[in-house]
């Protein structure tokens, strides 16, 4: 059984500058269109909390949006990235959208316009947000299951 991806983001809150340009080649990537909100990683700007917050999937070894997914369209794949089938995602038809609620880091995002549920999904190993990221914010971690809880989520 595949416990999860080796490969994470590194979030480094404090480098971000704010540019957007992650979410900008996110959304482009996924949904070949530029859209800050069809990217599948959020940077909130906000002029009364200093530094932007970036939020994206944390490619949990125990992952709640995977648990909570009645439909199993949300599972590992074999490299142990997780990935959405929207083929087998019930969110649009019946407003499910159980995995948005169930994600403890709240990187699981409504999409309006495609009506779909998204999250990150590494690019299948490339992120595009991580090669976009000037300010040095977005890195790629290899996990290493000693890690510690915290470290395993992104944080550090």
């Amino acid at each position: 059984m595949n416990h999860g991806s080796p490969l994470r983001i590194k979030v480094r809150q404090q480098e971000c500058n704010g540019c957007l340009s992650c979410m900008t080649v996110c959304s482009t990537v996924n949904e070949a269109y530029a859209s800050l909100s069809g990217a599948r990683v959020q940077v909130e700007l906000s002029p009364f909390e200093g530094a932007p917050k970036i939020t994206i999937c944390r490619q949990c070894a125990k992952a709640a949006c995977i648990e909570e997914c009645p439909t199993g369209a949300i599972a590992r794949d074999d490299d142990g990235y997780i990935l959405v089938d929207y083929a087998r995602c019930t969110a649009t038809t019946d407003g499910c959208r159980g995995c948005i609620d169930a994600c403890p880091f709240h990187a699981m995002f409504w999409n309006a316009l495609t009506e779909r549920v998204m999250k990150c999904e590494l690019c299948h190993g490339d992120p595009q947000c991580v090669k976009t990221c000037a300010a040095g914010a977005l890195t790629m971690q290899m996990f290493r299951p000693t890690q510690k809880q915290g470290e395993e989520n992104g944080k550090g």
